[in-house]
């Protein structure tokens, strides 16, 4: 009898954890987390030339002797060049995209191009924020939704692709896929190589090298 009572406590007990943690979860649903910090390299992992600021500049480490990187640098400049959603929603994709994958190299050049293209100073700050910060127009925030969700699940819902669908043509939802796909694989590319960001160029809005 008294270990029938005593394995219903530790039932019971389990049972109050479980529900603990679940709404825990619940609590912190909402809340998108980066990649893991990681400590930023002090110089290039390859060897490779130095510009005339004495910075490798960013093709230099995947040069063009390759057909690899020929490729590769034609598809991600085309993001650059090609593209028919309104530039400032981006810009917006591509600093979200680069603030959840720790970014440094594209969150500089990019905050640069958000603000010309429309950005202001406390917008790209709010970015930081995500979604659910105050101040974001109603696409705004589904802009920033989608590359979160893209960034946890690699799968945007039914609800926020519906809601871009609204504004978007098919073909332009498939390119806020494709700029999102784009700019995680370069951040993995330029964070894991050390492609230094020019010195007067400023990176993520953190004080420590851990990022």
């Amino acid at each position: 009898m008294r270990w029938r009572l005593a394995m219903s406590g530790v039932t019971l007990v389990c049972a109050c954890s479980i529900v603990v943690a679940a709404q825990e979860r619940s609590s912190t649903a909402g809340a998108v987390g980066r990649v893991q910090p990681f400590e930023r390299l002090a110089g290039p992992r390859i060897e490779v030339p130095e510009g005339p600021d004495g910075v490798a500049g960013l093709l230099d480490f995947c040069p063009d002797r390759t057909e690899t990187c020929r490729n590769y640098w034609a598809y991600t400049i085309d993001f650059v060049r090609n593209y028919t959603i309104p530039l400032r929603d981006k810009e917006l994709l591509i600093l979200r995209t680069a603030w959840l994958s720790r970014g440094d190299y594209v969150w500089g050049r990019h905050r640069v191009m958000g603000l010309d293209a429309g950005l202001t100073g406390a917008e790209i700050q709010r970015i930081t924020q995500g979604p659910g910060a105050s101040g974001w127009s109603g696409f705004d925030g589904v802009l920033l939704r989608a590359a979160d969700e893209m960034h946890t699940s690699r799968f945007i819902s039914d609800d926020t692709w519906n809601a871009l669908a609204e504004r978007y043509s098919q073909d332009q939802l498939v390119e806020v896929v494709l700029i999102i796909g784009n700019y995680t694989q370069l951040t993995m590319f330029q964070n894991t190589l050390g492609v230094p960001l020019p010195p007067d160029v400023p990176g993520l809005p953190e004080e420590t090298a851990t990022r």
